[in-house]
């Protein structure tokens, strides 16, 4: 398991600009609190709320997630999925929980640093209203070309949209996904007049893809990676900084000539601002014992790549993340579906 720290895994440490006041504060206290928080988790079980339907993606990576951090915890964790208004509503009832350290979340690229620029009127503040406990995870999102079409690289592919200014369309997923602000940014980062379509999910953006509606897609390498194998889209780029292990052998963006690029998804673990700083430091331990499990562990034959790490380092990241997409969202005029 790589940890999250420095440059390892694509996320490059110059992206760690602004820290998270209340993980800093965390770490300063140090050992201190442990003596008060000595025996937690013995009340009572600790509620890890998903702020998305059972049996999607997040989902698969909470669950063995919630089982590790119990084992570690030597208490149960049980996951309680709240769905409803992309992440919101979850995510605002962990905000608003008692911080004694029973009630975590699991938070995302959109629950905490895209959000709150797509959404008016937010009732919690990602970052002032809880305190980071570590990275888990981040997925790659994959540029492919429809068979048909003639790029066989990221270098041509420019260069045939640039020849045919507002020629060619992408397919966007969903507004405001992971996938979206990523050819967004691409699109930014190479001057690119690519108009994108929209559509109301993942499935029906892939279907039009594949049956040549549309030459262009970004998508999560998991949903990619049938498609790639059986040569029915073409993998141009991915967007970490480093390449992704489930696919090795094709070049990141900033490879391919646009160096300083990245644009992932991610999942963390939180807890409600004012957790003390030692039942922060209990959960870190936590995620990290259970990022050395098997059953998470088997998750990157998906395109996951699992990250650990320190609340501060989570903290920083998911600050500097807030600024990027914030103006990208401004600037781009996104909004949500």
């Amino acid at each position: 398991m790589k940890q999250f720290r420095g440059t390892e895994g694509g996320i490059s440490r110059r992206h760690f600009l602004g820290a998270s006041a209340a993980a800093l504060a965390g770490a300063a206290l140090g050992r201190p609190g442990r003596a008060w928080a000595a025996g937690y988790p013995s009340e009572r079980p600790v509620q890890f709320i998903v702020p998305f339907p059972a049996g999607g993606g997040t989902d698969l990576v909470a669950r063995p997630l919630a089982q590790g951090i119990g084992e570690a915890l030597k208490q149960s964790v049980v996951v309680i999925n709240k769905g409803g208004a992309a992440g919101i509503i979850g995510t605002q009832q962990a905000a608003r929980a008692v911080p004694d350290g029973y009630t975590i979340a699991l938070g995302s690229t959109g629950t905490h640093t895209v959000n709150q620029s797509l959404y008016e009127n937010i009732a919690y503040d990602p970052i002032k209203d809880f305190a980071p406990v570590s990275m888990v995870c981040y997925y790659n999102n994959v540029l492919v070309v429809h068979p048909s079409f003639p790029a066989r690289n990221l270098q041509e592919l420019v260069a045939i949209i640039k020849a045919n200014p507002g020629k060619y369309f992408y397919g966007i997923t969903q507004n405001g996904s992971s996938a979206h602000l990523a050819m967004e940014l691409l699109k930014a980062t190479a001057g690119l007049d690519l108009p994108g379509v929209p559509y109301k999910g993942a499935a029906a953006a892939v279907n039009d893809f594949l049956g040549g509606q549309f030459p262009i897609l970004m998508d999560v390498v998991i949903n990619q990676q049938q498609f790639i194998q059986g040569g029915k889209s073409r993998p141009l780029a991915v967007t970490s900084a480093q390449r992704a292990q489930a696919l090795p052998e094709v070049p990141t963006v900033a490879e391919s000539g646009f160096p300083g690029y990245q644009a992932i998804g991610w999942n963390g673990v939180f807890a409600p601002a004012g957790t003390p700083a030692d039942i922060v430091g209990t959960l870190n331990d936590a995620v990290q014992s259970a990022l050395k499990q098997p059953a998470l562990a088997q998750l990157t034959r998906n395109g996951l790549e699992l990250h650990g790490g320190t609340p501060a380092e989570l903290g920083r990241f998911v600050a500097s993340e807030s600024d990027k997409w914030r103006a990208l969202i401004k600037n781009a005029n996104i909004k949500a579906s």
